[in-house]
């Protein structure tokens, strides 16, 4: 009688901590591929300003709103900065999170440069780059979806009880969300 309780004990211990890697292991990867069109932004960015095809904002001469061109780049560096956190502490509770700002940010600072008055040469942003921007911004948008409906679900799963009382114990804390 001891051993059959011991051994479900033991089965619905094995089960439990699969099922918990299973969801951590999917979150993870979703988180990856939240990273990776996460990137495509800065490189756009310094695409566009190395081939000429905007003003640099560090030109003395540059007339296309160095201000905001600067919060851009400031806010692609943040990012930069979060997806490298994001990439070794994982679903730590303020790393996704930190993602989740700093996107913001740069979302932020795109709609600024894009909403600043056009020069005589035309708008600030070629019509190219935003439709580019636009088609990454919807990828990133629908990858961050589906990693915060995976989180969701691992957070219920750690949250359950029993699950509770022994996740803790085997290294499974709850996350949170980009």
């Amino acid at each position: 009688s001891q051993c059959r309780t011991f051994a479900v004990v033991v089965f619905w211990g094995v089960g439990l901590y699969n099922r918990l890697m299973r969801i951590r292991a999917r979150s993870l990867s979703a988180l990856g591929s939240v990273e990776k069109h996460m990137r495509v932004y800065a490189e756009m960015v310094r695409a566009a300003l190395a081939n000429g095809a905007t003003a640099c904002p560090h030109s003395p001469n540059a007339e296309s709103g160095p201000d905001d061109w600067e919060c851009l780049l400031s806010a692609l560096q943040e990012l930069e900065d979060a997806l490298k956190d994001a990439g070794t502490s994982a679903l730590r509770n303020e790393a996704p999170a930190r993602l989740g700002r700093a996107f913001d940010g740069v979302q932020t600072a795109w709609r600024r440069l894009n909403e600043a008055p056009p020069d005589l040469a035309g708008p600030l942003v070629p019509a190219a780059m935003r439709t580019h921007w636009d088609g990454a911004t919807q990828r990133v948008e629908t990858a961050r979806g589906g990693f915060n409906q995976i989180l969701s679900h691992y957070n219920e799963a750690v949250a359950q009880f029993p699950a509770r009382l022994v996740a803790g114990a085997m290294g499974f804390k709850p996350g949170s969300k980009l």
